[in-house]
């Protein structure tokens, strides 16, 4: 039903093609049926002894197979969709936020081993069923703070994840409203509309008013951590449009979770017009009848012509889902790319990529920082230059990747992707050269200190620092938080969340 209410045209326009194949069709079934009328100067007998394949007026002829070839092509080249459009430079997924409840409730024993404990396993078995997919954590109890901004590296989200705990939140209570305003920040930073889901035991019934208000910032869901689901969550569920699913032995839940967030997305989506083309699957009935043109006595003639002005362009076929000897027949290397992207093969998939910015976005994903960057420096487009940054930042070059964000600035200076990583490789590459310097303060500083390429601190060099409150977090320094924690995460989390609550409550 989800699938049919996004259902749409990309190309509407084409369906008038129907209207001429339509006319055609009549014309030549008219045709038939006049040439097969009874000839008066012959008697009936002798007519029906004489006539060959009198009753081929009532079958399908073969110019009727064509044409319905032609018919199911044009339904193809209108471009007829109903989920999100995949792209190389976005997730396959979309992004997601989980809002972890450390209220006091979650320490409850009735769902083994405790309700948190479970919740941990649940987020843990998301993140690997998302593999690839970007993915921060928000933790609330009275308040709401920010664990790990969104990030497509389960290993440095995990540790402080198992950290978590309702000893280390500075204020008792359930404000969910500020979780969902905080994971609503991050997801509005990001390229794609993305998803929240709040894993939890309960909800305030006086909190509920704050969602119904308020935006969502993408699609919802709650993952109910208890025996059953409570009324004032069902009342949440309907009231805020968040679908409440409750917590099961196996993974059907967050099968479920995945759906009913991909269901949401899907509806937004075709609202949005950003759909996919799914043409393709015309092609499948259309070929079937094609079948019967070779039967011996059959001929194409004009048929074949039609049907070539029938199929739609190369660049728009699509044939996902037929095997990879057939594709490697019908499909673009672009297209091979794109399944084995989708399937997480991204080495493969930049092996086969005939566009370089799709070949260097599959190495980005394979970890093959360099040789991407590499691929991206003579494009000479503002996105090519931000995303060779970005893989030079991965790649543990500040300096070079600030030098890209500037050229990608320099090509279109309205580039706000590029500006923000710009200001967040300025700031990792300065953390670096502080803790550099505080270590060592004989250390040449002189003015060409700065046109070096500085690479990341490794090993016993690292210092300790002090990450404020009104510090501003991204993905890019995910890394600089766990080289800068040497302390257990549940302390560093403690102490951070402290802050933020400190400055929160001295704020006007």
């Amino acid at each position: 039903m989800t699938a049919l209410a996004a259902f749409t045209f990309l190309r509407p326009l084409v369906l008038l093609a129907l209207i001429p194949l339509a006319a055609l069709w009549f014309f030549r079934r008219q045709r038939a049926a006049a040439g097969s009328a009874p000839t008066p100067h012959i008697a009936p007998h002798l007519l029906a002894a004489l006539t060959i394949g009198r009753d081929a007026g009532s079958r399908a002829r073969a110019s009727d197979l064509l044409l319905g070839a032609a018919a199911l092509m044009t339904l193809a080249a209108a471009g007829p969709a109903w989920r999100a459009a995949p792209s190389p430079f976005v997730t396959e997924t979309a992004p997601l936020v989980v809002a972890l409840d450390l209220s006091p409730s979650m320490a409850g024993t009735d769902v083994a081993p405790t309700r948190l404990e479970r919740a941990k396993q649940k987020i843990r078995d998301l993140v690997a069923l998302r593999a690839g997919g970007r993915v921060g954590l928000v933790a609330y109890a009275g308040t709401a703070h920010l664990v790990m901004p969104l990030t497509d590296d389960p290993t440095v989200l995990l540790p402080f994840l198992e950290a978590l705990d309702p000893g280390i939140m500075p204020d008792a209570g359930r404000v969910a409203s500020s979780a969902l305003t905080l994971a609503a920040g991050l997801l509005a930073r990001e390229d794609t509309r993305g998803s929240i889901l709040f894993v939890t035991d309960g909800i305030d019934p006086g909190d509920i008013a704050s969602f119904a208000k308020g935006s969502g910032g993408g699609a919802r869901a709650a993952l109910i951590v208890a025996p059953d689901i409570p009324a004032e969550v069902s009342d949440w569920s309907r009231r805020a449009e968040i679908r409440a699913v409750s917590v099961t032995i196996d993974d059907g839940d967050l099968g479920a979770v995945q759906r009913a967030l991909a269901s949401s997305l899907a509806q937004t989506a075709a609202a949005e017009g950003k759909l996919q083309d799914d043409g393709w699957l015309f092609a499948i009935p259309a070929a079937l009848l094609v079948l019967p043109w070779f039967r011996r006595g059959t001929t194409l003639g004009w048929g074949a012509t039609l049907l070539a002005l029938a199929l739609p362009p190369p660049d728009h076929a699509h044939a996902a889902g037929v095997t990879d000897t057939i594709s490697g027949w019908f499909w673009t290397a672009d297209q091979r790319g794109q399944r084995l992207y989708d399937a997480h093969h991204y080495k493969d998939a930049a092996a086969t990529f005939a566009n370089p910015e799709w070949r260097a976005a599959a190495m980005i994903r394979a970890g093959e920082y360099t040789d991407a960057a590499g691929i991206l420096a003579p494009i000479r487009t503002a996105t090519a230059q931000t995303n060779r940054g970005v893989a030079l930042v991965r790649g543990r070059d500040y300096q070079g990747g600030i030098d890209a964000f500037e050229a990608a600035l320099e090509l279109d200076p309205k580039d706000q992707i590029a500006a923000r990583n710009l200001d967040v490789a300025r700031r990792i590459l300065a953390y670096l050269s502080k803790a550099r310097d505080a270590e060592d303060p004989d250390l040449d500083n002189d003015d060409n200190a700065a046109d070096a390429t500085t690479t990341d601190l490794t090993g016993d060099q690292g210092k300790p620092a002090t990450i404020t409150a009104d510090a501003q977090l991204s993905e890019a320094s995910a890394d600089e938080w766990m080289r800068s924690v040497e302390t257990k995460p549940a302390d560093f989390l403690k102490t951070r969340f402290a802050i933020e609550a400190a400055s929160a409550a001295k704020a006007p």
